[in-house]
């Protein structure tokens, strides 16, 4: 008798349950781009802070309209004792000898009595140069333009003397140390003594009169000076003749510059003993 086994049902597959409801995961943002790496340059150490390179200056000076540096800064000669544009001011002695054409009235009764002559004339003056105008290049001062009172003594020839006090101007072309100069004075004049012809050397006043003069010069050491004076009359009918003074003025040409180097020196008291010495008043 067979024993008769049902067969064992198969074994279905398992099916996977299904996966609760989960949240969609964002998508990654894409990493943002590296920023660029700065560039640093190393500036040399050129002093104190704050340090600025050669193109840096350059374009500052572009910036702000200004010239290239063209000269190192230098110190004043003979401090300051010659005229030098880095002078705030200074005091100078000039002199200067000049060839003198004299013209003088010599009656002042009457009309058209004139004498001429060829003389000298010998000027020591004490200037004050004084800052009118000053250019300013970094850190350093060049002045361009010096105004100032001055005086001192003429001579000519009889031993004939007169005061001076006036203005001087002296103005600088460029900033270099032998720069080329242009120079203007003017002052009043009065005598002050004289050996009129027949008399002895005596102390004379007289009526004020003008002088004025124009030089072109190098480097503040001396100029070749061009001018005039005139010496105004004390002619009045009320005083005698022996008190009157004639009107009279002269011409000259001469080279004027700065004692201190020797040069104007000599030729002032050159022209001075020449002038003494070799001329007669007519």
């Amino acid at each position: 008798m067979s024993l008769g086994l049902a067969a064992a049902p198969a074994e279905l597959p398992l099916e996977p349950s299904p996966a609760p409801d989960q949240p969609e995961l964002a998508a990654p943002e894409p990493e943002p781009e590296a920023a660029a790496e700065t560039e640093w340059k190393e500036t040399p150490d050129e002093g104190d802070p704050p340090y600025y390179s050669a193109a840096d200056m350059k374009r500052l000076r572009e910036r702000h309209s200004l010239a290239e540096p063209t000269e190192a800064p230098r110190r004043a000669r003979w401090r300051c004792l010659i005229a030098d544009q880095t002078c705030s001011f200074n005091v100078e002695v000039n002199a200067m000898g000049a060839y003198a054409f004299r013209v003088r009235q010599d009656s002042v009764a009457e009309a058209n009595q004139v004498s001429k002559w060829s003389s000298g004339r010998s000027q020591y003056d004490l200037w004050i140069n004084l800052p009118a105008a000053v250019e300013t290049l970094g850190d350093q001062r060049y002045t361009r333009l010096t105004l100032g009172p001055k005086g001192g003594l003429i001579v000519s020839d009889t031993s004939t003397i007169w005061g001076n006090i006036g203005l001087a101007l002296r103005y600088w072309v460029n900033r270099g140390r032998w720069s080329p100069t242009i120079e203007f004075t003017s002052a009043l004049v009065f005598k002050l003594a004289d050996a009129t012809k027949g008399r002895e050397f005596q102390t004379r006043r007289s009526p004020v009169g003008i002088t004025a003069d124009v030089g072109v010069g190098l480097g503040g050491f001396g100029a070749l000076v061009i001018g005039g004076q005139y010496d105004s009359p004390l002619a009045r009918e009320d005083i005698s003749d022996a008190y009157r003074v004639p009107s009279q003025g002269m011409f000259f040409l001469g080279f004027r510059g700065n004692i201190v180097w020797g040069a104007p020196a000599v030729v002032a008291v050159g022209t001075h003993a020449l002038t003494q010495r070799l001329v007669t008043d007519p």
